[in-house]
């Protein structure tokens, strides 16, 4: 496993409506029920299209505006996930 990690700096103001890839580090997704879990809670909220996320071994790629990640983290910690980090992966191909 790589020990060093390059993000992108998320900007709190940044209101556009521009989607960019954020992942949610979550605790425990190697147990199914929690993977499944994970689905059903993101395919049944009104805010994130299935097609915006991708699973992830330790957790999920959403698809979102950054004035969502909020909204996405209420909802996850909301349904008992344990949220260990957010962030933006930083990629010099997206640029």
């Amino acid at each position: 496993m790589n020990k060093i990690l390059l993000i992108n700096r998320l900007d709190p103001q940044d209101y556009s409506e521009d989607k960019n890839k954020v992942f949610f580090m979550i605790g425990d997704m190697n147990i199914p029920s929690v993977e499944n879990k994970l689905i059903d809670v993101i395919n049944n909220s009104s805010t994130i299209r299935q097609d915006d996320m991708v699973l992830k071994y330790n957790g999920i790629e959403l698809k979102i505006s950054i004035q969502q990640i909020p909204i996405v983290a209420k909802l996850l910690n909301d349904e008992g996930f344990s949220i260990y980090g957010i962030y933006q992966l930083y990629n010099p191909d997206d640029e």
